[in-house]
């Protein structure tokens, strides 16, 4: 912990649990992790709230760790991206006309795929939540990870 109240558990494992303080506020995390000779550090920023939503009545919402993607040829079809919670898996149509456009460069498709996989996790993660703060949510998530994008 770099700032901020909580507590770490596990902070020797790969999975760490980050315990909460009872008053809200704002938490800064520094993890880093080291492979042979090569070293490599990132921070997240904890938001802790005064209330949580309410808990999703599925039993897939009880899932841990970040989805994996697929593709599904639908072209023609309006569709992005869809989630599919039973596999906990994002789909996306590698036959819709935006996914076509920016296959034809590298780096395009890879900022395509990275924005598509923000919208379903946000989606996903702030159920219920109004659009214009999901999409702020979106903006946000997408702005952290097209500057760790190469």
């Amino acid at each position: 912990m770099v700032d901020g109240a909580g507590r770490l558990e596990g902070d020797d494992r790969e999975i760490v649990t980050f315990h909460a303080p009872e008053e809200p506020g704002l938490a800064r995390l520094e993890v880093t992790v080291t492979q042979g000779d090569v070293s490599v550090s990132a921070e997240a920023m904890i938001t802790v709230t005064d209330s949580l939503l309410p808990e999703a009545k599925d039993k897939s919402a009880k899932e841990h760790g970040l989805p994996g993607y697929t593709f599904k040829r639908a072209p023609g079809e309006l569709w992005r991206s869809r989630y599919d919670a039973g596999q906990n898996l994002i789909v996306i149509n590698n036959g819709n006309r935006d996914f076509v456009y920016a296959s034809r460069n590298r780096a395009l498709k890879l900022r395509y795929i990275c924005r598509l996989f923000a919208k379903e996790m946000v989606c996903r993660n702030f159920p219920g939540q109004p659009r214009d703060q999901l999409l702020e949510r979106m903006i946000e998530l997408s702005t952290y990870t097209e500057e760790h994008l190469r």
